[in-house]
């Protein structure tokens, strides 16, 4: 599982070939050549043109010409159901519909896009999960917030900025309005930076972890519980360098073009119960299901518990979909979508016992601090282990893999 010698050159191959690497060098060659453009141009408008060739050009690149084509055409029945049909009873259906047809259209065209290329279905998989977030918050903005209206042209950079398009970070369209491509970006070295980090985290993950390596948890029926937390605390480093190493690329490709994108991590290894740790951790999913989910439900002014749980639950949906997207029905079926179910329930039960928790044993000392910090990793720990359940393990023996960490007796 681990890195040997004889394993890397197959490990090295691995990592020269996934949608990451790909993406990554694209993106920075782009990104290069538009920050030069785009530092010689004054006219904000003439930029975001420049920004959104760019983007529909990966499009095409990655998911090909058709595909590209149905991204804008959707973007802009989109944007028409939004702003210019009327009256709301005919528009708020037909942004429903428009939403769910994010959800199955690339399950059902799953294999078509796999035969455009060797990464168009995953491409697509991720991206149309970021989109489905970000098509969301703009109907809700302008419908329920008086939330500012777009031009289609922004709009249509907005939903479809080449940065964040694949793996988020997530940010709702009018909030990149406000914040859109400067004409000299000055953070030039500093997004330098941030594409390296994510390049290095990347390597020692690919290098660290052979492909595939999650599959190890089939073995968890039978495993000692001391195995199954040794998974769980990989799982939980693996994910946020793989993870992390994504954002960061996506930030340092942003800033190159002098846009400055929320952050996805903040030190999670340092949050004190599970509700700081995801004020730490995939943050602006956090924020998204706040906004868009928590607070309209009522935040914490009531059922603040059922809140937190229908929180959690869509999140497991979301990732439901994403991996039904990535894996279709017969590699990924309904019998294995409860670990993410399960990973939502923990996870929810952490959050709301945090605020007793928090009041019982406040982080007021240095030792109780570290002795929180050390339970709340230990506690994502062991929920990653359903999360990353394999579908060849069923539900039943999951729970006897948790109930075995918890009580190795």
């Amino acid at each position: 599982m681990l890195l040997e010698l004889a394993d890397l050159a197959p490990r090295v191959r691995n990592l020269l070939s996934i949608l990451f690497t790909e993406w990554t060098v694209v993106g920075v060659g782009v990104a290069l050549v538009l920050s030069v453009l785009g530092s010689r141009m004054r006219a904000r408008t003439a930029r975001e043109a420049l920004g959104l060739g760019a983007s529909l050009a990966i499009l095409v690149w990655f998911a090909s010409p058709a595909v590209a084509a149905g991204w804008v055409v959707y973007a802009v029945a989109f944007w028409v159901a939004v702003e210019l049909v009327r009256p709301r009873w005919i528009a708020a259906p037909t942004v429903v519909v428009l939403l769910v047809a994010q959800i199955f259209l690339p399950i059902v065209a799953g294999g078509a896009l796999g035969d455009r290329g060797r990464h168009g279905r995953e491409f697509t998989a991720f991206a149309t999960n970021m989109a489905f977030l970000r098509f969301h918050a703009y109907a809700w903005d302008r419908w329920r917030r008086d939330g500012r209206r777009l031009p289609l042209g922004r709009f249509l950079l907005a939903t479809l900025f080449f940065p964040t398009f694949v793996n988020g970070p997530v940010e709702a369209p009018e909030r990149f309005a406000e914040a859109s491509l400067a004409p000299a970006p000055p953070t030039f070295t500093a997004g330098v930076g941030r594409v390296v980090g994510g390049i290095v985290k990347l390597t020692i993950a690919g290098l660290a972890f052979e492909p595939g390596w999650t599959r190890v948890l089939a073995e968890g029926p039978h495993a000692p519980a001391h195995s199954i937390w040794l998974w769980g605390m990989l799982l939980y480093a693996w994910f946020y360098l793989s993870f992390s190493a994504w954002s960061d690329v996506a930030i340092g490709l942003s800033a190159l073009l002098g846009h400055r994108v929320p952050e996805n991590f903040d030190r999670p290894w340092l949050a004190t119960d599970p509700a700081d740790f995801w004020r730490r951790w995939h943050v602006s999913f956090g924020v998204w299901l706040r906004d868009y989910v928590y607070v309209p439900l009522g935040g914490k002014r009531r059922h603040r518990a059922l809140n937190v749980l229908v929180v959690f639950v869509v999140s497991a949906a979301w990732h439901v979909w994403g991996s039904l997207k990535l894996l279709g029905l017969g590699y990924f079926p309904v019998r294995a979508w409860g670990g993410f179910f399960v990973w939502g329930l923990l996870n929810a039960i952490g959050v709301v016992a945090s605020r007793p928790l928090d009041r019982m044993v406040p982080a007021t000392s240095g030792g109780v601090r570290i002795v929180r910090c050390v339970a709340t990793f230990l506690f994502a720990s062991l929920c990653w282990i359903p999360f990353f359940l394999p579908s060849s393990v069923s539900l039943d023996a999951g729970l006897t893999m948790l109930l075995r960490m918890v009580w190795p007796f």
